[in-house]
């Protein structure tokens, strides 16, 4: 049912209330990324993803540098992590730290527009809000921080509807 979701979300379907907190989600996380830029650990990340990929569609920090989207959604969202002044929610996850990297790059690599954005961060967003709704306790004390674990499933979400993947490979 999460397929069928993400490849039947489109603008018309997510309100304004939706839209306005995806934008503030970009724009909040694009700033602490920016700062997170000149982190030591952001640096290191970049300095082994462009070693092994030097070229591709993808800006790095919204430089000239550039690698392929996925090098470029790692290095960019460790910066966005880096200084931990991310938005929390969903039990205590970093959505917009795993989310907007990930859309930013594989958008760019695809020329996708900022409504698909949009539309990519709702999608990647309901996806984490559902699997993580199914446990009732707190992943944190149990020993897990719920964005390694969702993070990867809801940036997979967000890149299959910037892809308009079909329900079954979604």
């Amino acid at each position: 049912h999460l397929g069928q979701f993400v490849s039947e979300l489109t603008p018309n379907r997510i309100p304004e209330e939706v839209a306005r907190v995806a934008r503030m989600g970009f724009i909040d996380c694009i700033g602490v990324m920016l700062a997170g830029s000149r982190e030591k650990v952001a640096s290191a990340v970049e300095r082994v993803v462009t070693a092994d990929q030097s070229r591709g569609p993808s800006n790095i920090f919204f430089s000239n540098k550039k690698t392929t989207a996925a090098g470029a959604a790692l290095v960019n969202g460790t910066a966005a992590h880096a200084l931990d002044y991310d938005d929390v929610a969903l039990k205590g996850s970093h959505p917009s730290a795993v989310l907007v990297p990930a859309i930013l790059a594989e958008a760019q690599a695809l020329d996708a527009s900022g409504r698909d954005m949009i539309v990519a961060y709702a999608a990647g967003y309901e996806v984490w809000a559902d699997l993580i709704a199914r446990e009732k306790g707190n992943y944190q004390r149990k020993g897990w921080h719920p964005t390694g674990i969702f993070g990867a499933l809801g940036a997979a979400a967000a890149c299959a509807s910037l892809h308009r993947l079909k329900a079954k490979a979604a």
